[in-house]
């Protein structure tokens, strides 16, 4: 996901409707010692209000301390974990470069020297961190074949899916352990986990529906792999507090603080790759930004869930992490965006872009609507069906076949082709939409059932034949 505003990207692929959401307080935890003439405190808890987000916890590092700290909302203190997301990508790829530095991983080597997978010699361990392996965006496990696309970038989990396995094959160590021992246990992240069953006082995680929060629980991919391969904790199911991610984050500007070398930290940051149509890069778990007045290297993180935020200024020497627990991928998700963006440029005393105070209910407001307008189209033919049947009646078979045809076949047809259009399966955008998911669907099977019942309708009030 890229680190701009994407309003209008989002809302063209379904807009919908609802009626809306009321304030969520924010309720500040714990400040730290950075300056409040930056602004920071004053903005973020303005600016947390505007996003509905349940909860926030941000933490601002430099290489030796922590100079900011707060949570808001239900998200209780700095030290409540919850689930990263992508970011996890980046600490999968610290485990590869620490391997790589004792030896036994060897970058520009093929992918199948490491793993018995059904993969093309081409790919190498390289093409995985970079996203450059040719592998699809919503590819699975099952399915390692490459596409034309093979050395140019597409974000695809399931290139860091097969790293944690590298990790694994090649430590000879579960993923899990091998974090425990080597980057969880050196740099004192106590609240840091790759299971949800052993994570601790985890923040209750939301998803909005049709604009409101609902407490949600998904599946987590305990076992590594989760549809099909598709999801797994080395691509984006690491758990952590934004504590801790201010320390991981100060591994980086200490140069890696004897987990990797300043050496691995440079190519993590630096060894990128162009994103097609974007000006930005992308490294080793990491992407680099443009349009800033100083250097920024960021990544975002979502599941069903959650939705997190790391940054990191190396020519100022600070990192911020902001932890949000609900995934509002068509409006909230964007205003998160916002502010950690504005939080950022704050950091580098830059202008803000500023969050809307009525976005939030604006754009849902906007979904809504169509969502209901699309089921009402659905709905009022059904409640027409007798009306419809009379009709019959007028000898205009052609006009109500054409419309019969558009309203019951083209219609349908649509919502349900809709996710596919936009290159998203179902096992994608079911769990992270699956409001605007169930209106498609149920739209489109009651405009289905409608026009099966009108041909019943239609062929058996033929007259028998004399």
């Amino acid at each position: 996901m890229s680190f701009k505003k994407c309003y209008i990207t989002k809302l063209i692929s379904f807009l919908a409707v609802a009626i809306f959401l009321t304030c969520l307080p924010a309720n500040a935890f714990a400040a730290g010692d950075l300056s409040e003439s930056a602004g920071l405190g004053a903005y973020l808890e303005e600016a947390f209000l505007a996003t509905h987000m349940p909860g926030m916890a941000v933490a601002v590092v430099d290489a030796d301390e922590l100079l900011y700290s707060r949570a808001f909302g239900d998200i209780e203190s700095a030290d409540t974990p919850v689930i990263l997301g992508s970011i996890s990508k980046s600490f999968t790829a610290v485990a590869v470069m620490r391997l790589a530095e004792e030896g036994k991983i060897d970058l520009n080597a093929p992918v199948t020297d490491y793993l018995h997978a059904d993969l093309d010699q081409s790919v190498t361990i390289r093409h995985l961190l970079n996203q450059t392996s040719g592998l699809r965006t919503y590819q699975t496990r099952d399915d390692l074949s490459t596409s034309d696309s093979f050395g140019t970038h597409v974000y695809s989990n399931l290139n860091y899916t097969l790293l944690g396995e590298v990790v694994e094959a090649v430590s000879g160590l579960p993923y899990e352990e091998y974090m425990r021992q080597n980057v969880f246990g050196p740099l004192s992240l106590t609240h840091t986990y790759t299971s949800l069953a052993e994570a601790e006082g985890i923040a209750a995680g939301y998803q909005s529906l049709y604009g409101f929060p609902a407490e949600l629980a998904f599946p987590y991919p305990e076992t590594g792999e989760k549809s099909g391969g598709y999801l797994s904790v080395p691509a984006g199911y690491i758990i952590s507090s934004a504590a801790d991610m201010g320390r991981y984050l100060q591994m980086y500007l200490r140069g890696g603080a004897g987990v990797i070398s300043p050496k691995s930290v440079d190519a993590m940051l630096n060894d990128n790759v162009p994103i097609p149509g974007t000006g930005e890069f992308c490294g080793m778990g990491w992407m680099k930004a443009d349009g800033y007045s100083e250097t920024l290297f960021y990544h975002s993180g979502l599941v069903e869930n959650y939705f997190t935020v790391m940054c990191l200024m190396p020519d100022s020497g600070r990192a911020i992490i902001l932890l949000f627990n609900m995934n509002d991928y068509f409006v909230g998700n964007n205003l998160a965006t916002t502010l950690s963006i504005d939080a950022t440029r704050l950091l580098m005393g830059m202008e803000t872009e500023g969050v809307g105070q009525s976005s939030y209910l604006l754009f849902h407001l906007v979904i809504d609507v169509v969502l209901l307008l699309l089921l009402l189209l659905a709905i009022i033919p059904l409640l027409r069906l007798k009306h419809w049947r009379n009709r019959m009646t007028e000898r205009r078979p052609r006009s109500l076949l054409i419309r019969g045809i558009l309203l019951h076949l083209v219609y349908p047809s649509l919502l349900l082709s809709a996710p596919f259009l936009l290159g998203i399966p179902y096992f994608a955008a079911l769990p992270f939409a699956p409001d605007v998911m169930l209106v498609l669907i149920a739209s489109a099977v009651l405009a289905l059932i409608v026009g099966v019942a009108k041909i019943f309708i239609r062929y058996s009030r033929r007259p028998a034949a004399s």
